[in-house]
C-alpha cells in the first residue's frame, strides 16, 4: 500500500442515518448496539475526488452519543474514532454534550483532511482520522 501527502478538501455534506435506512442487512462486524450512521461526504478542494467516510454508533434520544462502550470490540474504537474526528476538526469541545442531530448541518465547508491511497492498482481515499 502507497500512501501520499494529505490533500485538503471541505465537507459537502453530513447526514445521520438509521443503519436499517441505509443496508437491507447489517453489515458484519456492526454490534447490536450500533444502530445509527453519520455519512460524511467531502470534496477535495481541486476538485476532482469526492470522499465518503461512515461512522458507526448508537444515538441517544437527546441527539447526543456514549464515547465509551462497555464492550471490548471494534464497537468501541469506532466510538472513540467518531470522537476523535468531532475533537481534530474542531466540530466539538465536549463531546460527551455535543448534540449530533442538532448540529450536524453546521459540518458543511469544514476543511478536512483527505489521505489518497493506492492499493493494488486501485486509487482510493479516506478521509483522515488520527
Amino acid at each position: 500500500m502507497v500512501v501520499v501527502d494529505k490533500v485538503k478538501a471541505v465537507i459537502e455534506d453530513a447526514g445521520v442515518y438509521k443503519i436499517v435506512d441505509l443496508f437491507t442487512r447489517k453489515p458484519s462486524g456492526l454490534k447490536i448496539n450500533e444502530t445509527d450512521a453519520i455519512v460524511v461526504t467531502a470534496k477535495t478542494e481541486e476538485g476532482d475526488r469526492t470522499v465518503t467516510r461512515t461512522f458507526y454508533f448508537c444515538l441517544k434520544p437527546d441527539g447526543t452519543f456514549y464515547e465509551e462502550s462497555i464492550a471490548r470490540n471494534g464497537s468501541r474504537a469506532r466510538r472513540r474514532r467518531l470522537a476523535s474526528f468531532l475533537r481534530h476538526y474542531k466540530l466539538a469541545r465536549d463531546v460527551k454534550s455535543y448534540n449530533i442531530k442538532k448540529r450536524i448541518g453546521e459540518w458543511r465547508g469544514v476543511p478536512v483532511e483527505v489521505i489518497p491511497v493506492e492499493k493494488d492498482g486501485i486509487k482510493d481515499a479516506i478521509i483522515y482520522v488520527p
